[in-house]
């Protein structure tokens, strides 16, 4: 799975590397080790804004919702979706099909199992750029104040060689795409096998992974 990632960029740095400008770059922040247990706004680009970067909140609540105690319920569920199963499940179809995101970061942690101990593993790619992961946002809008929840999740595909090492459990990963199939990704339309070609394990000779304390 994928609950810890690191930002530790600057605005601009994100905004060279990505081709698009902050819609609220004065509230960004860069971080260390943002878990989505923490709820953090993360820097974003949406495929209705893909010139635009935003601060969007992790764990997806679906735009259906009905009650803000559901949303409370669902968004700690919804951290990351399983490339498989996108298609399928009530809380992520709809936005696969129109409502995909990249979120960007240089970095995530991930915790080999090794008897009673679990050791940190921080990874990244080999040529020490920013990069984007593949992911779902929807939008909410609470019934009782008006307010708009702006949500994502991060979608996980089964882990390559190295990372079935390291995530020794679940055997999972973030889905990374390329720097070739980031526009295609936000593309407005919809071919779920093509999509689903950038729902691979990604190479694990274009990344690096070193034990953290």
């Amino acid at each position: 799975m994928c609950y810890t990632i690191e930002i530790n960029m600057t605005r601009e740095q994100i905004e060279k590397r990505f081709g698009a400008k902050f819609t609220d770059g004065e509230d960004y922040a860069p971080g260390r080790k943002v878990s989505a247990f923490g709820l953090p706004s993360v820097p974003v680009i949406c495929s209705g804004n893909p010139d635009e970067i935003s601060l969007l909140t992790w764990g997806l609540v679906p735009s259906w919702i009905k009650n803000e105690e559901s949303a409370r319920s669902i968004r700690m569920k919804t951290f990351n979706a399983r490339s498989e199963t996108l298609a399928e499940k009530p809380s992520f179809r709809n936005a696969f099909r129109d409502k995909r995101c990249m979120v960007l970061v240089n970095g995530f942690y991930e915790w080999q199992h090794a008897g009673k101990k679990k050791i940190p593993y921080f990874i990244r790619l080999r040529d020490d750029i920013p990069f984007a992961l593949a992911g779902l946002y929807d939008n909410w809008i609470n019934r009782d104040t008006g307010e708009v929840l702006n949500t994502f999740t991060i979608i996980t595909t089964p882990a390559n060689p190295m990372m079935e090492i390291i995530h020794n459990t679940k055997k999972r990963m973030p889905a990374i795409l390329s720097p070739d199939a980031e526009r295609e990704w936000l593309n407005a339309g919809y071919d779920s096998r093509r999509l689903a070609e950038f729902l691979k394990p990604f190479d694990e000779n274009l990344m690096l992974a070193e034990k953290v304390a």
